[in-house]
């Protein structure tokens, strides 16, 4: 999925902004209205120096900043469309539009970090009231930036949404599947000797993310005969079947394990399908492993505290639940096993703060 086109940034221009009319400054207005009339006559250039003398006269022309960004970056001007959005930002921190603009800008720029923090600033802002386009260019680049990362499980979620919204272009199916296959590439970068290998297991995934199971499941098991060495391919099976047929699914995890003993995603998955079942026998070896491969890793200390809390073990489960909430005090689900613990051994203050904490995270 590319950047938006020409076409896409004059629907952007359109974009209402808060308190976008400009003041009563005649002159601002006059420029504001030959601009426009520049830009829908395709004089890009007389459009960009209207624009940039409006800025000049009123710096809080928010509108003025949008328009002068979104031509920048159709003319690949990325630093100045980039700086143009910032002005903008300033003036209207919650414009979701602007946070995703200035994302895009900084990802042609190679500057990744800033990049991945404005569009999913943009996303948490929602862009509901953009042109369809914006919301899925953004989700798509935000994926693949996640992808690079390794934050594979983030960006299978975006990747899930796209395929929600229709996006079945090559390089999204592609990142799709380069984020299951736990390959931090970016699509462009993805080997061309496994391309077509990994634009099917983009495919399977995207089609059991549309709700087609029994499709998805033969697009699976037609890939697993083809390459019954591939790692990662058993576990996107198992969880496929997770909700259908948990114990098929324990199954392909566990045959994930044989192929890659080191796959901590399977291993995990394995531990929390047996605590769910409240056997702590079947689930806390896989704990413990997953433990010791990722010590640093708060969903591993967060299953092996609830395993062995299930197990009879309360001290050990609150020490490793409190190590998981150390490593992610932001996630919900290890203060709520936390203040069941707490309350099963009679700190009922400690259970009572890590109720409120979750509730607090879960918005509520």
């Amino acid at each position: 999925m590319g950047r938006l086109s020409y076409l896409t940034c004059l629907i952007l221009a359109s974009v209402p902004l808060r308190s976008a009319t400009p003041s009563q400054d005649a002159r601002v207005r006059q420029i504001a209205q030959q601009a426009v009339a520049a830009r829908d006559e395709g004089r890009t250039n007389d459009a960009l120096a209207l624009y940039r003398r409006g800025v000049a006269l009123q710096p809080d022309w928010a509108e003025g900043w949008w328009n002068l960004g979104t031509l920048q970056y159709d003319r690949n001007a990325f630093a100045p469309a980039r700086d143009a959005f910032s002005h903008l930002l300033k003036l209207q921190p919650s414009a979701a539009p602007g946070w995703a603009l200035r994302g895009l800008c900084e990802f042609e720029l190679k500057e990744y970090g800033p990049s991945l923090d404005d569009m999913q600033r943009a996303l948490r802002l929602g862009l509901d009231t953009a042109p369809p386009l914006l919301s899925k260019v953004t989700r798509y680049h935000t994926a693949a930036l996640l992808t690079s990362t390794a934050e594979f499980q983030a960006a299978l979620k975006l990747f899930a949404q796209l395929a929600g919204q229709g996006a079945d272009d090559r390089d999204t199916v592609i990142g799709t599947g380069l984020a299951g296959l736990r390959m931090p590439l970016f699509p462009s970068e993805a080997p061309p000797a496994q391309e077509e290998f990994v634009y099917r297991v983009g495919h399977a995934i995207r089609t059991g993310a549309l709700r087609h199971e029994a499709e998805a499941q033969k697009e699976f098991e037609a890939l697993i005969a083809a390459n019954p060495r591939a790692p990662e391919l058993h576990n996107l099976l198992g969880q496929l079947l997770l909700t259908s047929d948990p114990d098929a699914a324990l199954e392909q995890w566990k045959q994930e394990l044989a192929i890659s003993p080191n796959n901590n995603p399977a291993r995990l998955q394995i531990a929390f399908e047996y605590w769910k079942r409240r056997d702590a026998n079947g689930g806390l070896p896989y704990a413990r492993e997953s433990v010791a491969l990722e010590p640093e890793s708060f969903v591993a200390h967060n299953a092996l505290g609830r395993l062995l809390v299930v197990a009879g073990d309360l001290v050990g489960g609150i020490a490793e639940l409190e190590k998981a909430k150390k490593l992610a005090p932001d996630s919900p689900d290890t203060r709520i096993e936390l203040a069941s613990a707490y309350a099963k051994v009679g700190r009922n203050q400690d259970a009572a703060r890590e109720r409120a904490e979750f509730l607090r995270l879960k918005g509520q």
